[in-house]
């Protein structure tokens, strides 16, 4: 109880501390905005995708939580599968995202858990890496910090509006022009295909 009220807490910091920040547009079409924002305490870009699409949150939340097929339409993503259920609306899961050579792939364990309020019409969904929950892996850097953020609402209309928030390292040496590919293009890519999904 003590650790979901510590990771609580550190997810309305963190999302406080985002929605502050100055936001740069670097892409839209087709209803899905991506941003990006320099955070002082990182030397990566967080990330930030507003989206629209027609759907239902119950949709949304199954295509989540079933991790088994985010290689379908999660950019780059090389591997995912479920370590642990804890329960039906949180479980650890292990996730790699393929690189192009000569860079190292990237992988990490993460703690996923949905929260949906059906009164309301909304999901939140908080994402934490826990790097030390598996053995790393050779050939593979272990991404030392992930933290992200779903804010859902649907309108009247039957839309979903979608705020995503990321604030990642991905660790080791990464060159600018593999770092700017989940930037911009990867969100942009991730979410253009998770609107195909909600159809």
């Amino acid at each position: 109880m003590i650790a979901r009220i510590f990771v609580s807490i550190f997810f309305v910091g963190m999302i406080n501390t985002a929605f502050c920040q100055q936001w740069e547009l670097t892409k839209e079409k087709d209803g899905i905005k991506v941003y990006t924002s320099k955070d002082n305490t990182s030397k990566f870009k967080d990330i930030k995708v507003e989206a629209s699409f027609p759907g239902t949150i119950s949709k949304l939340a199954e295509i989540l939580i079933n991790v088994g097929k985010t290689k379908g339409w999660v950019y780059g993503t090389k591997e995912s599968y479920v370590i642990k259920k804890i329960s039906d609306n949180e479980i650890l899961y292990y996730s790699e995202t393929a690189l192009p050579w000569p860079v190292s792939n990237r992988d990490i364990p993460i703690k996923m858990q949905l929260k949906e309020d059906t009164k309301n019409n909304t999901l939140k969904v908080y994402a934490s890496g826990i790097p030390n929950a598996l053995p790393e892996k050779k050939g593979i850097v272990r991404i030392p910090y992930f933290n992200a953020f779903w804010d859902v609402k649907l309108d009247a209309k039957n839309k979903l509006n979608i705020t995503y928030i990321l604030r990642m390292d991905p660790g080791g040496s990464v060159p600018a022009s593999v770092t700017n590919m989940f930037v911009s293009k990867g969100p942009f890519e991730t979410f253009n295909n998770l609107s195909e999904m909600l159809k």
